[in-house]
């Protein structure tokens, strides 16, 4: 087992190696441009608060773009092709048994520094294995500033050392501990709890990056004045109150695939100083939130750019609660409501009627059918289970949502009118009630206390895919004994289909695993463990001539600027 000082021995030869073979400040010559004129991209967004990538919020994606194109780990995700591309990592392999990952790592990437006397970008040593075992020690601990992710938890001893008690946590405990080591500079294994095909695209995830030991000799943020170590296609050259600055790695190994030469950001606060710098010609480039489309819009007009997101929004069905408990009444529900129309009613600009469960840009996402409206299919189901015209129902079904949210009040309203209308219920067979967010999660995972709190038969629940693979949603979400949405639903052949799809490494049959599931739960016979209401947006200001930007991981590398406005 390789320990603290060995990884520090490493990183040492490492560096005595580069050092010796080209000096250490020696400038590199740079991938070469593709067609087209060098271009400094234009970028408006919110003054990032830190750029480390452990820390980054799910709801800050302007912040997330700059992490991508700074830092970069094994794998990267190709938001083009949707799927996982070798990185730092040239090869690996996998165990018998799918639990011991051994990755082959690239010599020829650099931590990189930019000098501003010198105005050139340094490479001060190798990215090394040793980088690797130093990020995941540090987001496991439960010390770091860091808040723990899920994505590190396949990880052997991960979710240990996070939960440890505070005076065992040593460095030599936690190098113990965690499954993961340096067999040698540029050999890395990782050890996982339990099988998991979809490594790769979670090591693409920013939390599973590598980060040098001495970019935090100073404090635990990166903030503005941090010495910035990167290891990405751009370098951090300015970071200021005005804005940041980027220039491409001259040390960068691959090619860049676009003729982005440099990136100026612009900080700009508002919804209207980010929408009118894209209008105006200032930023050629500005990530908005969902709920600014409307204002962005009307400043901006056709300058700004929607595209699916990665949260949905639904309502989850308790499986232990008559009538709920049987699979027709769900599929009748789930069948009578006109999503579209719910969506332009009170989300116009921003969401999207869910037409499935997968978020179709992810690895192995199923060809699955987009969810039904069909209110005949939906009489029909209830008729057959012993409720025609909605006629000797056993219950009220009960209705959670959000409270203090008079919108989702009026969405919950609409609802009861489209199952009224469609399935001929009167309306009072419907009620609604409104709790605390907090007791609506614990409602959806199951993690309250059922001797004061009656789980009502259907509640508001949100999930977002937190890595770009189809088992964030199906096997993450709904597994019947893994998934974080507990309903008291039994395991069945569906969950079968999960573990497989869970373990199987090619990415063609893991898709056809997974289309299966999503037909099991939401086909013409689906169980219907919950009914995918909406989808959440991506949104952003863009310039006519930019081309290559996607809802999410955004790649500076890739994009390309095809002349003047």
């Amino acid at each position: 087992m390789l320990h603290l000082r060995s990884f520090s021995r490493y990183a040492l030869l490492a560096l005595l190696i580069f050092t010796l073979l080209s000096g250490a400040t020696q400038t590199l010559r740079a991938a070469p441009n593709a067609q087209g004129a060098p271009y400094t991209l234009r970028v408006a967004m919110p003054a990032p608060q830190n750029l480390d990538p452990t820390q980054l919020s799910r709801f800050d994606p302007a912040t997330r773009d700059l992490v991508e194109n700074l830092f970069v780990g094994l794998t990267r995700f190709d938001p083009t092709t949707h799927q996982i591309e070798p990185m730092l990592a040239t090869d690996w392999q996998v165990s018998a048994d799918g639990l011991r990952w051994t990755f082959t790592l690239r010599d020829d990437v650099y931590w990189v520094r930019y000098d501003a006397e010198t105005r050139e970008s340094v490479a001060v040593r190798p990215v090394v294995a040793g980088d690797f075992v130093y990020a995941i020690q540090r987001a496991c601990n439960p010390k770091r500033p860091s808040p723990l992710s899920n994505n590190l938890m396949p990880i052997k001893g991960c979710y240990t050392v996070a939960h440890a008690f505070p005076q065992t946590l040593t460095d030599l405990y936690i190098a113990q501990e965690i499954g993961a080591r340096a067999l040698g500079p540029q050999t890395l294994e990782i050890e996982l709890l339990y099988p998991a095909s979809y490594f790769p695209a979670l090591l693409s995830t920013p939390e599973l990056r590598p980060l040098p030991r001495e970019l935090f000799a100073a404090g635990e943020q990166i903030t503005r004045g941090s010495a910035l170590l990167s290891n990405g296609p751009f370098v951090l050259t300015r970071w200021d109150a005005a804005g940041m600055s980027l220039a491409r790695n001259p040390h960068w190994p691959l090619e860049f695939g676009g003729n982005i030469e440099a990136v100026e950001v612009r900080f700009a606060e508002s919804t209207e100083a980010l929408a009118r710098a894209v209008a105006d010609g200032r930023a050629d480039m500005a990530r908005l939130l969902p709920e600014q489309v409307e204002i962005a819009q009307q400043i901006a007009g056709d300058r700004v750019r929607m595209a699916e997101g990665d949260t949905l929004t639904m309502l989850g069905f308790s499986f232990d609660r008559t009538p709920t408990d049987r699979a027709l009444v769900r599929r009748a529900l789930a069948w009578a409501l006109d999503r579209e129309a719910l969506a332009r009613q009170f989300f116009p600009s921003e969401a999207l009627a869910a037409a499935r469960f997968t978020a179709e840009d992810v690895v192995a996402a199923p060809d699955s059918a987009p969810l039904r409206y069909d209110p005949a299919a939906a009489q029909a189901a209830f008729a057959e289970v012993g409720f025609p015209a909605c006629t000797s129902v056993p219950d009220k079904f009960v209705i959670a949502l959000p409270e203090n949210d008079p919108r989702w009040e009026q969405v919950g309203t609409a609802l009861v009118e489209q199952w009224s209308t469609t399935l001929g219920c009167n309306s009072a067979l419907f009620e609604i009630t409104t709790v605390p967010h907090p007791l609506l999660i614990q409602l959806g995972h199951a993690n309250y206390d059922t001797e004061t709190v009656v789980r009502p038969h259907l509640w508001l629940f949100t999930w977002t895919g937190d890595y770009p693979d189809a088992n964030a949603w199906l096997g993450d979400a709904l597994h019947c004994r893994y998934g974080y949405i507990r309903n008291a639903r039994a395991c069945d052949e569906t969950d079968a289909w999960l573990d497989r799809a869970g373990q199987e490494m090619d990415t063609a049959q893991r898709a056809a695993l997974y289309g299966q599931a999503e037909e099991a739960f939401f086909g013409e016979e689906g169980s219907f463990p919950v009914i995918p209401l909406f989808r959440s947006v991506s949104v952003w200001g863009q310039a006519p001539n930019l081309d290559g930007v996607s809802p999410s991981a955004a790649r500076y590398d890739r994009w390309q600027w095809t002349g003047t406005e």
